[in-house]
């Protein structure tokens, strides 16, 4: 039987269908104000954040870092992430920078990583697995250069050794034949795949030496000739010079420490600790030269100040706290020691700027830094110098 619009049936009808709607909506105030309300149940965590808001908080991690020296901090700030999550995201920004040209930033990231591993002993596999994932994905995306720059990172760290397909490679090892894959049964295909894994992988380590040669340049030691080397005291691993000049309001050099076989050791730098005002360019009343050793995980500053900073009791106290202050001044040499490093830094020149009060903010200021292995590690193998508790000492 048909139902027609005067029925008493399509009433019943629109009269069951207004009162579902009625209900639906009476039982979503009840439930969703009174029963159950929306809560406010805390902050969220900075693991759940999306790929590029991630990438911006490490790289917010790691300019930290490099600034203060804190790996606790740096610690700190990394709670609840996995070590999966911290590597893959510390090799992505690795890679990310060395594309861009950035190898002073990226060689801040390794200082980061290795600092981070030593306090917190990152297992191994975990971190083979966050690697090789990576390594994978970029391939996948089509970006090879990204891929290799993550190898080259798992290089640096000493974490794992990585083929450019992810996988753990030696150029001599031969694939088990159980593992290949179903379609490749002839012993020809087999030969095949052997020599393109033993050519590739030769090409990908090819690429990781040739860009840690072009990177190491502009932060690694000055060559030092031992013929030439007039100096006192053994032959040093690091001579260089860093010069600052007023307009340079970003004024922040470090430089890699490395022993003769190329192992990294730690790094020293000069960088700007207080300035006058807020005006630009920045007037700098003092300098932060600072050591960080490798070994114990340790960073030792001092603070070149200006002379009317010194005199002022309150800004003398203020910098106090981030290290010994000293007044800078033509010939000033200051020595920086840890357990196994030392660095002689010694002001070459500087000059003040104009105005008032008068000697308060430098125009100019150049130190030479001479690193060494202290002589009572100097004969011992680096691998034998046991590391300290993690110790931010000023």
């Amino acid at each position: 039987m048909s139902v027609s619009e005067k029925s008493p049936e399509r009433a019943l009808l629109m009269g069951a269908i207004a009162g579902l709607i009625v209900g639906c909506l009476i039982g979503w105030f009840v439930i969703g104000w009174w029963l159950w309300p929306v809560q406010y149940v805390g902050d969220a965590y900075t693991y759940e954040l999306n790929e590029a808001e991630k990438a911006e908080y490490v790289a917010a991690v790691v300019d930290s870092y490099n600034l203060t020296r804190r790996v606790d901090v740096a610690a700190q700030r990394f709670a609840g992430w996995e070590t999966e999550e911290k590597v893959s995201a510390l090799a992505r920004l690795f890679a990310e920078y060395q594309v861009q040209g950035k190898t002073q930033e990226a060689q801040g990231i390794v200082v980061l990583t290795a600092a981070l591993n030593q306090i917190e002993g990152w297992d191994s596999t975990a971190v083979s697995q966050a690697t090789d994932q990576l390594v994978t994905q970029y391939q996948d995306e089509g970006s090879a250069e990204q891929a290799q720059f993550v190898i080259l990172f798992s290089s640096e760290m000493g974490l794992v050794t990585a083929g450019p397909t992810g996988e753990q490679v030696s150029p001599a090892a031969t694939p088990d034949p159980q593992e290949s894959p179903s379609g490749l049964r002839g012993v020809g295909l087999l030969l095949v795949l052997l020599l393109a894994l033993i050519l590739v992988g030769a090409m990908a380590f090819l690429i990781v030496f040739l860009i840690r040669r072009q990177r190491a340049a502009p932060t690694t030691a000055m060559a030092v000739d031992e013929s030439e080397w007039l100096g006192e005291g053994p032959l040093p691993l690091l001579t260089r010079k860093s010069a600052y000049r007023l307009g340079m309001d970003n004024f922040d050099e470090s430089f890699s420490i490395e022993g003769e076989d190329g192992t990294f050791m730690g790094e020293c730098g000069v960088g700007i600790s207080e300035a006058m005002g807020e005006d630009t360019p920045r007037r700098v009343l003092a300098f932060e030269v600072w050591l960080f050793d490798k070994s114990d995980i340790r960073t030792v500053t001092k603070v070149l100040v200006s002379d009317h900073a010194y005199e002022n009791e309150a800004l003398r106290n203020k910098l106090a706290a981030r290290g010994e202050p000293i007044l800078a001044a033509p010939g000033t040499t200051i020595m920086l020691e840890t357990t196994a490093l030392a660095v002689e830094a010694r002001v070459d020149e500087m000059e003040y700027g104009d105005g008032t009060p008068p000697s308060s903010y430098f125009n100019s200021l150049t130190v030479s830094l001479t690193a060494r292995v202290k002589s009572d590690t100097a004969n011992a193998s680096w691998d034998d110098i046991s590391p300290l508790p993690n110790v931010e000492e000023s």
